[in-house]
């Protein structure tokens, strides 16, 4: 695994080097409608969809970073899926770039958004669950740790108390908890079937 700290400073430097690429694909897209939306992709690349992902070396369609405005036009698009990608990012940015998916979703459409769930932490600590990822440890305190900041990954961590609420401030009016009913079950949306997060995520559906 890469150091996060240079991690960090690529993404630092690659937020201003994606702008070029950014206006590129606001002329491709900008005027486009029923677009369907991965953001954060990494090497999940989903046919069917714009896939979108900040890491240049990343198999997708657009070369973006997500704390900058996305390229796309108000109501564009009619599916956005953000699997385990909001956790990468500092409050404030999430509630930004869930504004953004507000702001581009058609009123008909829908948000899949998933990330690791604090609720999976409890399961840890009684002995019901075991996370050995990006390190391993016995201890349930240490795997507790070691899942929620994942090496410095993650910036934030999430239950669906606080994730619903930073979606309440981004404006969605209804928030459907999926995750509570059907786990990481896989669902289709029209011809496509996304799902299959891993183990322990909380994922919510988003509507305008």
């Amino acid at each position: 695994m890469i150091e996060q700290s240079l991690k960090d400073t690529y993404f630092a430097i690659n937020r201003w080097l994606v702008l070029p690429n950014t206006s590129l694909c606001r002329l491709r897209y900008g005027r486009k409608q029923q677009l369907k939306l991965h953001l954060g992709c990494g090497d999940h690349y989903i046919p069917g969809m714009i896939n979108i992902d900040g890491n240049i070396r990343r198999k997708k369609e657009c070369w973006l970073d997500l704390r900058n405005r996305l390229p796309f036009g108000d109501n564009s698009a009619s599916l956005i899926y953000c699997s385990h990608t909001l956790e990468h990012l500092f409050p404030c940015e999430a509630i930004d770039l869930l504004r953004e998916m507000r702001r581009v979703l058609a009123p008909e459409g829908v948000v899949r958004l998933a990330v690791p769930s604090f609720e999976r932490c409890l399961s840890i600590l009684a002995g019901e669950d075991f996370s050995d990822w990006p390190r391993s440890f016995q201890d349930r305190h240490s795997q507790v740790l070691n899942y929620l900041f994942c090496d410095g990954q993650h910036k934030y961590g999430y239950c669906h108390a606080n994730l619903s609420k930073f979606c309440e401030e981004a404006g969605f009016s209804r928030i459907e908890p999926y995750s509570a009913e059907h786990g990481v079950t896989p669902k289709m949306y029209g011809d496509l079937e996304l799902g299959r997060e891993p183990k322990g995520s909380l994922v919510l559906e988003l509507y305008k």
